[in-house]
């Protein structure tokens, strides 16, 4: 009964081009992203890709077939869409006996009717149709190109007619397989199912590969073998070898299990190709277990020196159309002793309490809007504020803290863009002061700004921001649960 249903499921379906509404390189792109494992990092996923200049980076999750949970994922899209930030979800179905389960088309209405109901932060769905295919262990125990090669042409269909936004990419094969009764190797791969299905490629809109440093996850980021992190260029080769056009490109895995540099390099030299849209190295947090080597995070919640090499790499501020979804209450994500759902929500608690140690920076609460801070609290370090910088991130600010309450008064000298001005005091807004423009554009004299009332906290964000936010005097600030105890928050 299964397999007839699929066949008249099929037949009633209109297919509707496989042509993404909008195209992710002919806008400002930030190429920057991470892979996370559970919905509730999302704050910290966009902490770092949205670092150092950038804003609107990507972050690659798992969508599994059983884990459908509207009220989760539908905080994680508003979330993301708070926060600048661009999903790109993988399809799964679920380990069973060692294997992933083959999916059907079945499961393919059911993940395009959850998704197509889900408020994406952009207009373009990014969704990955399944991954590294080439393995029997991710397809049901047996690779079969003409079976994916079909899910392919089964997906143009069945996502598309529910959203022609939704932007489908074939899933990243495992370059450094070979064939054999468990594998199959990835340029024969693709020669198989355009053999078999000469057509799969019209049915997506982007191709996702996987660029790890291989052999043994050790090789030179310089390396151009086909097994290194420039793999890709040999999958590109063999597509227009087979008569297929370029399409936009994104490397939803990589990896680097070391201490030693190899981010910088990576992303500044080798990954230049214009193709690519987004860089999702594989992964923000593990804990222990297989994934731990890679991930940025230790099982301790220390940092990794490759967490610094990623935030530390200079970033543009994407500029992506946004969807028209009107986002809901999303305080599940702010604040509260009962904010996120996920279990393991305290690990990233207590990881944001390590980072504002090291690098000096917090996450506040303001309203219902998440701000990354970075904290003033010496007179040094007040003095020299956000003088000398060129702009601010979204949702990113300084904190200045005073151990007084006093009428504190600050000044716009060597600003070189507008500043919004949050006064606080006893964790709650009194007041704002909004717009206030750089000398240069006062005639060289700094603005001296006071505010009308004794503050013990100041907080500045770009300009417009107290009104794109929606704050208002009487807003309680805060830290999110789980992480007051910071000397500078002990009052909350």
């Amino acid at each position: 009964m299964k397999q007839l249903g699929i066949m008249v499921l099929l037949l009633l379906i209109c297919v509707a081009p496989a042509m993404a509404i909008i195209d992710p390189l002919a806008v400002p792109n930030n190429r920057v992203g991470i892979h996370i494992l559970d919905t509730s990092e999302v704050t910290q996923a966009a902490t770092l890709v949205n670092s150092n200049g950038g804003d609107w980076g990507y972050v690659t999750i798992v969508l599994r077939s059983n884990d459908l949970d509207r009220v989760k994922w539908t905080k994680f899209f508003e979330a993301s869409r708070k926060l600048n930030l661009i999903p790109i979800i993988r399809l799964a179905t679920y380990p069973d006996g060692g294997t992933w389960v083959r999916p059907d088309a079945l499961d393919l209405v059911d993940f395009a009717n959850f998704l197509a109901d889900m408020p994406w932060p952009v207009k373009n769905k990014y969704v990955v149709l399944f991954n590294e295919v080439n393995h029997a262990a991710e397809w049901g125990g047996q690779v079969s190109p003409l079976q994916y090669a079909t899910l392919l042409i089964d997906a143009k269909s069945i996502f598309k007619q529910r959203s022609d936004d939704f932007f489908l990419i074939s899933a990243g094969l495992d370059m450094s397989s070979t064939t054999n009764t468990s594998s199959t190797d990835a340029l024969a791969f693709y020669r198989q199912i355009s053999s078999l299905q000469p057509k799969w490629y019209d049915s997506v809109d982007g191709v996702a590969v996987h660029a790890y440093p291989n052999p043994g996850f050790s090789s030179s980021a310089a390396s151009t073998t086909r097994f290194g992190i420039s793999s890709y260029k040999y999958e590109i080769k063999q597509l227009q070898a087979l008569g297929y056009p370029p399409k936009p490109l994104f490397i939803t895995e990589t990896g680097w299990p070391h201490d030693q540099p190899f981010f910088a390099a990576a992303f500044n030299n080798i990954w230049q190709d214009p193709q690519i849209v987004a860089i999702t190295p594989f992964l923000l947090f593990a804990g222990s277990g297989d994934f731990a080597r890679f991930s940025l995070l230790n099982s301790d919640l220390s940092p990794r020196p490759t967490y610094r090499q990623i935030y530390d790499l200079a970033k543009i501020s994407g500029s992506p159309l946004l969807g028209e979804t009107i986002l809901t209450n999303t305080t599940a994500y702010s604040s509260g002793a009962t904010s996120y759902l996920s279990p393991v929500m305290g690990l990233w608690q207590k990881i944001a309490s390590l980072w504002a140690s090291i690098l000096g920076q917090q996450r506040l609460t303001v309203g219902q809007t998440v701000f990354t801070v970075d904290v003033a609290q010496t007179e040094a370090q007040r003095e020299q504020g956000l003088s000398g910088r060129s702009s601010l991130a979204p949702n990113q600010g300084m904190l200045f803290v005073f151990d007084q309450p006093a009428q504190h008064q600050f000044w716009m000298k060597d600003m070189l863009f507008p500043l919004d001005f949050v006064w606080i005091r006893g964790g709650k807004v009194v007041e704002t002061s909004v717009n206030v423009p750089p000398p240069d554009q006062t005639g060289g004299q700094p603005n001296v700004l006071t505010p009308g009332e004794k503050v013990d906290q100041v907080l500045e964000i770009s300009g417009g921001s107290v009104d794109k936010y929606g704050v208002k005097s009487g807003d309680i600030v805060s830290q999110p649960a789980g992480e007051r105890g910071g000397d500078y928050f002990g009052r909350f």
